[in-house]
């Protein structure tokens, strides 16, 4: 039905309907979270092999075009259904709809008192409700955003990189989401330069199996390696003698004074 519609008005109805079932599907996970104390984390992660094995069964069957032998996949959208790179940089429009997502979200959470709710919501639930915040209806609603913006990545694979829907578009994303947001704690402006870090680490397989004879799973060796330093840094820091902050405060303060002035 969308192939009779004028492409300006396809393309929106399009990501809308990605953004629809993104918003559905891990607006569940919070569901489950708030109503049956089920770990957000772990849900979202069960309900992917879930999406996945939907994806595959659709690609292969009922979608899947007749033309696709070796690979699998749907019809093609069509050029003219297809989104132009940027101007003047030559990336796709997800980039771009990226950033302006991670603004929005720092404005949404940091600046208004609904993100100050969802905040004190998912720092601690016991004091949300004591305050009388909705905590069920934040947790589903912000985690039911939270899916549509991922499906909204999807959206732009398929009209802005792919052009068909097929089995390479389940890249394991997730697991590198979760390790930028933790990176990021949780800011939505620090998740711009962690993700392109992780993002540059991820791109460089390639080249590093090319260049230096390495399989290209060390990126995710690398990724850990980052993770456990990040992990270890939070781990020790004010609990030994090295990483105590009164430490370096000491000698920074005992540095500042005049040579022969007591400490």
């Amino acid at each position: 039905p969308l192939a009779a519609l004028p492409p300006a008005l396809a393309i929106p109805l399009m990501a809308l309907a990605a953004a629809l079932v993104g918003a559905v599907w891990i607006g569940a996970v919070g569901f489950l979270q708030a109503y049956r104390g089920v770990n957000a984390t772990i849900a979202s992660l069960l309900l992917s092999y879930i999406a996945i094995a939907l994806s595959n069964h659709l690609i292969e069957g009922w979608l899947r075009d007749p033309a696709s032998l070796n690979k699998p996949s749907t019809l093609p959208v069509g050029d003219a259904f297809m989104l132009a790179p940027m101007p003047g940089i030559g990336v796709h429009w997800g980039l771009g709809v990226g950033v302006l997502s991670c603004l929005v979200a720092y404005v949404l959470m940091d600046r208004t008192t609904l993100g100050f709710a969802a905040r004190i919501a998912g720092g601690n639930v016991r004091a949300a409700q004591i305050q009388g915040l909705p905590v069920g209806r934040l947790i589903v609603g912000f985690t039911a955003l939270g899916g549509a913006f991922a499906a909204l990545a999807g959206f732009f694979e398929v009209v802005a990189v792919q052009g068909t829907a097929n089995g390479t578009l389940a890249a394991g994303y997730g697991y590198t989401g979760i390790l930028v947001a933790f990176l990021a704690r949780q800011n939505p402006i620090a998740i711009m330069p962690v993700a392109f870090l992780l993002g540059g680490i991820e791109a460089s397989s390639g080249l590093i199996q090319r260049r230096m004879q390495l399989p290209d799973a060390t990126v995710l060796v690398l990724e850990g390696l980052l993770f456990l330093v990040v992990l270890a840094s939070e781990t020790l820091y004010g609990r030994l003698h090295l990483f105590s902050p009164h430490l370096w405060a000491t000698k920074r303060a005992a540095a500042a004074l005049p040579a022969g002035a007591p400490a």
